[in-house]
């Protein structure tokens, strides 16, 4: 595919954040930090890319165009006081917290319990000014920026200035989680939030993480959250990474997790998705050691206008490995969804075993559900499967709830409910796993 249609296309837009990336610049009162090297090679890497069309097999579903067209600006911490966070904070979870309001970071809102000894986490800045830390800071962002054909991850590694760098030693085992809240609320003008996580685990080590994705009740403005997570697991350790999202009617999203395992490790991905205005969320692993397991689980919800889109990748690429994959979405009103799920196992990769399902329900005639599960084995001693569904509820399983007492309204949110619990059953932090039921037991309500 020529990509000269796709530059034309798409050069106003390129031109508006490359203005914006040199108003931030301007505006830059701090001294010259090696980070900011980074953010000008990432900046020149994304002039050099392409934005996605639906051209694109990736993008064959989903359009930025409407991401592309507002005239985005930094935004500013505003309008949000301690009681504020205390919404979107799971009941009873004590847990480090980072907070970030309009993409800015809040040294006020945000507070971190005592770290154990062996656990750090800090300003990717200050990560890179740290005679123990530097080196891999700036391994992993010269990884971040090689061979990177992702016009976005390349704008959000321009754009983040606030970036979260995620360490723990080995065999140190965190027991609080980390919970990065990233909040919007109302702005006179479209607001760009980048952020990216850098997460490392080393030998025999464990955490968890938490990105919590939220609007302000009552704010109505639009905004992008570009967000990028880099994940390294090394051997027999354990990083359980949990994304919540909950944006607004004119939210956009692109969430992208790229992740790498060593031997005898476990990456767990637990995602719930009750919407924006446009979301995609790009999740991918590579398998670096034999014997590891990958776990991906993931629950969305749309409704109205809400577009949603989940794209998964696990890389197969040595022997004794296994992954578990469960995807159950709800659509309706005139809301779309899409799952594309690719397994690759390569030739050398035997005795894989790989489990891949995806269910929707699609509840209205002017809902749409595209699903799209892909294997590609190349390995002959291996055990996979892979599945999807779509349908709609049973109406006789409402008839017999009505017949028992329920209003219509009543018995189809509990059958919806059941369908999607499965997911939620894996996911192991019980005060997330409360904490996301309550929030889909809220949209049923609406």
């Amino acid at each position: 595919m020529s990509t000269t249609v796709a530059q034309d296309r798409y050069a106003a837009e390129k031109q508006k954040f490359q203005e914006l990336f040199e108003q931030t610049e301007a505006a830059n009162q701090q001294p010259a930090h090696p980070l900011d090297e980074y953010r000008q090679r990432a900046m020149a890497l994304a002039g050099a890319l392409d934005f996605p069309t639906r051209r694109w097999e990736e993008y064959k579903y989903t359009s930025v165009n409407r991401i592309l067209q507002p005239d985005y600006a930094i935004g500013q911490v505003q309008g949000v006081d301690a009681a504020d966070i205390k919404t979107y904070l799971p009941e009873g979870m004590d847990a480090h917290l980072i907070v970030f309001v309009n993409g800015q970071l809040s040294e006020a809102l945000s507070h971190f319990a005592e770290l154990p000894a062996g656990m750090h986490v800090m300003l990717l800045r200050d990560a890179m000014d740290s005679d123990r830390f530097g080196s891999v800071a700036r391994e992993q962002m010269d990884g971040i920026l090689k061979d990177q054909d992702d016009i976005f991850v390349a704008l959000n590694a321009a754009f983040s200035q606030h970036s979260l760098f995620l360490y723990s030693e080995k065999n140190v085992a965190c027991e609080k989680p980390i919970y990065i809240l990233h909040l919007s609320t109302n702005a006179e003008t479209p607001i760009l939030n980048s952020h990216m996580n850098i997460a490392l685990a080393e030998t025999g080590s464990e955490f968890a993480y938490i990105e919590g994705q939220f609007e302000k009740p009552g704010a109505t403005s639009t905004y992008f959250n570009n967000i990028y997570n880099r994940v390294t697991v090394g051997a027999n350790a354990h990083i359980h990474h949990y994304c919540l999202q909950q944006e607004g009617a004119e939210g956009f999203v692109i969430n992208r997790v790229d992740a790498e395992q060593d031997r005898d490790s476990q990456f767990s991905n637990y995602t719930v998705d009750l919407g924006g205005r446009i979301v995609r969320n790009n999740l991918n692993t590579v398998h670096k050691g034999s014997n590891l397991t990958t776990n991906y689980y993931g629950v969305y919800f749309g409704k109205e206008q809400q577009h949603i889109d989940n794209h998964t990748f696990i890389d197969h690429a040595v022997p004794h490995c296994q992954s578990n994959e469960l995807y159950k979405g709800i659509v309706t009103d005139s809301a779309r969804g899409v799952f594309n799920g690719k397994v690759m196992v390569r030739k050398d990769a035997q005795k894989t075993n790989a489990f891949q399902q995806s269910s929707s329900l699609v509840l209205s005639n002017k809902a749409e559900m595209d699903s799209k599960p892909q294997l590609e084995i190349f390995a002959d001693d291996v055990k996979c499967s892979h599945g999807a569904t779509i349908g709609q509820l049973d109406e006789s399983s409402v008839f017999y709830l009505r017949s028992r007492g329920l209003n219509d309204h009543q018995a189809r949110a509990m059958l919806q409910h059941a369908f999607i619990a499965e997911v939620l059953e894996y996911f192991k932090h019980e005060q997330v796993r409360d904490f996301a039921e309550m929030l889909i037991n809220k949209k049923f309500e609406q």
